[in-house]
């Protein structure tokens, strides 16, 4: 059935991963009008988050610490000495709550009325997440964003969406940014 989201008894799934950025916030109004076009659609919402980019919180420990040379009355004041008080696994728990919280407050926000999921994953290899959670989801469609690098830029840093693209096995919509 092509005006509704129901092929069957098959609920059309659509999986759209955010970063957090403008220009991924940006396919919300795409998936919106697809969530009027296809009454029933499904969206799981997803962002991917590299556990190497997380790093635990740090204090500093109260007062000035002095040291002196040996031998000498030479004395110099030191700054405050950081401390971990917060481990790698504490932050990776952290950021996952609040990755979570954000994408929740998106769906409320930008999709209030259409069934929304959403999930929150660690990895380093971003596309390859995004791909195997479209299909442990089941996902018929991904709807991403891309930044539209071309040349020397798109060489260095890759595409996460051209990954995407390459590796889905199924249909990705892709929203462009506008050109300047």
């Amino acid at each position: 059935m092509l005006g509704g989201a129901r092929l069957g008894d098959h609920r059309m799934k659509a999986l759209v991963p955010l970063d957090g950025s403008e220009l991924a916030l940006s396919v919300l109004t795409n998936v919106r009008r697809l969530a009027e076009l296809a009454p029933g659609l499904e969206v799981h919402l997803l962002t991917v988050l590299d556990p190497k980019a997380v790093h635990g919180r740090t204090d500093t420990v109260p007062g000035e610490l002095t040291t002196t040379i040996p031998g000498s009355k030479i004395s110099s004041v030191l700054s405050p000495a950081p401390r971990v008080v917060e481990s790698h696994g504490e932050a990776l728990e952290r950021v996952h709550l609040e990755a979570n919280e954000a994408l929740q407050q998106v769906a409320d926000r930008d999709l209030s009325g259409v069934a929304t999921s959403c999930a929150v994953v660690f990895s380093s290899n971003p596309a390859e997440a995004i791909v195997e959670q479209a299909n442990e989801w089941a996902a018929d469609l991904i709807i991403m964003a891309t930044h539209g690098r071309s040349g020397i830029t798109h060489l260095l840093a890759g595409s996460v969406t051209e990954a995407v693209i390459k590796n889905a096995g199924k249909p990705v919509l892709v929203n462009c940014p506008k050109p300047d």
